[in-house]
């Protein structure tokens, strides 16, 4: 595998003061795959691909499925949410296009002052945010459809604002739809209509590390968790590739959708339904971060060259590594 410069001297930096550093590197092309795994000290290790938290990739997932029921009119990108949620109160709310493109005027997170003060006091017990899921149990059901109805939004354009709650209303509107829910309609997706065998929602076994080097668990997630649709997925680097050569297959028509131009974004990008769409080269991308971990997943969409990293520390900065491959293919 050429790794170029740029990306080398992003490594030398994950590799600073970390000592269980497992990254995992992956690249197709039309010459085929590669996958490269560093371990602890960077050196190469061959065996078992390793099964990462990939976080908000999740997001792209979530689109895929609702592209797919736009497709086969089961939902309108332009109908308001309230066509799909019944009893909400009479009022103005953004459509699932909007939901899908972080700008519908909600906020990044659910939380408010009153509910994230329980939080603050498990994350301490439970020894910080590595080591614990903001998101286990808050919101339910009932507390997002609360939400929901306390959110008064306005009739206009709103800026691009990355929401999780808002990705997790548009994922709990496909999984009723489907009328499994969320949980079971997208496992079935990954499983029959991907045909993904080591990507699932849930908890993976993979050890992460915080700042201090101390271990971690993955996240952990119920099934019943609202915001399951906005980072509860773990995957291969291979099943990623996988991921991104089935948004470019001819065969799946619907997926295209999903890398148009829907809205504004923020820096050089626009938004597409869950994808950040590069405006100097035609890439689609997104990061994803859960705890002690962070992946990347890139597609140069004329070219179908597509791009994979994982590494199990959070807060580190794998697009970097990710553009630079992808970037200089």
């Amino acid at each position: 595998m050429i790794i170029p410069a740029q990306a080398h001297a992003e490594i030398d930096k994950l590799y600073h003061n970390r000592y269980h550093v497992e990254l995992t590197i992956g690249i197709r092309n039309d010459q085929g795959t590669e996958i490269i795994h560093f371990g602890p000290n960077r050196q190469i290790v061959e065996g078992e691909a390793l099964i990462y938290p990939v976080g908000s990739i999740c997001k792209p997932f979530t689109a895929s499925l609702l592209a797919k029921y736009v497709s086969e009119g089961k939902l309108d990108l332009d109908a308001p949410i309230n066509t799909y949620i019944p009893d909400l109160p009479d009022q103005y709310y953004p459509s699932l296009r909007k939901l899908a493109t972080h700008t519908s005027g909600y906020t990044t997170q659910p939380y408010n002052f009153l509910t994230t003060l329980p939080f603050l006091v498990r994350m301490n017990q439970e020894g910080g945010l590595f080591h614990t899921n903001p998101f286990r149990g808050y919101p339910d059901e009932a507390e997002m459809l609360k939400i929901i109805r306390n959110t008064h939004l306005k009739d206009k354009p709103y800026k691009f604002v990355y929401s999780n709650i808002g990705m997790s209303i548009l994922g709990y509107i496909v999984g009723n739809v489907n009328g499994k829910g969320y949980w079971d309609a997208m496992t079935d997706y990954i499983t029959n209509d991907l045909g993904l065998k080591h990507t699932f929602l849930g908890n993976t076994d993979m050890i992460g590390y915080d700042k201090k080097e101390n271990p971690c668990q993955c996240w952990q997630w119920e099934k019943e968790d609202v915001i399951a649709p906005a980072g509860a997925l773990n995957s291969t680097i291979e099943d990623l590739l996988d991921f991104a050569s089935i948004q470019l297959d001819v065969s799946r028509p619907y997926l295209a959708m999903c890398h148009e131009i829907h809205g504004p974004c923020e820096g050089n990008s626009d938004s597409g339904l869950a994808w950040r769409l590069d405006q100097s080269q035609p890439i689609s991308w997104h990061t994803g971060a859960a705890g002690p971990y962070h992946a990347w997943l890139g597609i140069n969409r004329e070219t179908g060259t597509s791009v994979a990293v994982g590494i199990n520390y959070g807060l580190v900065n794998v697009e970097e590594i990710g553009f630079a491959i992808l970037r200089n293919l």
